[in-house]
């Protein structure tokens, strides 16, 4: 109910705050009850009800991060890839009514990037399935997660897997179509 209340003076708060901005992006204005709807649906009050109590802590570690380039934070491109781009959006725009539309955010920054695929960024790697593994429990990690998923093949099919089906760019996704998910998918 903490962060039910931290959206709502979120909302309060930070609309009375001007952003200079241009004309296409628009202040984000989204109502409570879906900021209430969204925390319910990713376990954020109580993730024993949640599907994966993990990307639900992960989700959570990218909301404290409360910028507006939420795509340069590990734990937001995490949480996106396990609980989809839609709420990870919504649920950052509830805090902060500065963080734009999905096609508007800025690019996947780079360093997360490298992060996901190791030194072979700068020559153009993909992801592979073993980076996005990696990359998602090192993000829960980092999140102080107690309870993990129960296995690999969780992560597999379950996030890695749509991702995947989305980019259709066979066993592995290149830097830009991972960019381009994270901005057009409404996952």
């Amino acid at each position: 109910m903490l962060l039910s209340w931290i959206c709502v003076a979120a909302l309060t708060h930070l609309a009375a705050a001007s952003a200079v901005r241009a004309p296409h992006q628009a202040r984000v204005t989204v109502p409570s009850q879906t900021c209430i709807s969204y925390e319910k649906y990713v376990g954020i009050d109580d993730n024993t009800l949640s599907y994966s109590p993990g990307c639900a802590d992960v989700t959570y570690d990218c909301l404290r991060q409360n910028g507006t380039s939420i795509w340069s934070h590990q734990a937001c491109v995490a949480a996106a890839t396990c609980q989809g781009t839609t709420g990870v959006i919504t649920l950052n725009q509830c805090q902060n009514p500065n963080v734009l539309e999905a096609t508007d955010i800025p690019n996947l920054a780079f360093t997360i990037y490298t992060n996901i695929v190791g030194s072979c960024a700068p020559d153009g790697c993909p992801i592979t399935q073993q980076n996005y593994i990696d990359f998602i429990y090192g993000a829960m990690s980092a999140a102080n997660v107690t309870e993990w998923p129960t296995s690999s093949e969780d992560v597999i099919t379950g996030w890695w897997q749509p991702i995947l089906d989305w980019t259709a760019t066979g066993d592995t996704i290149p830097y830009t179509n991972f960019n381009d998910w994270l901005h057009y998918s409404n996952s």
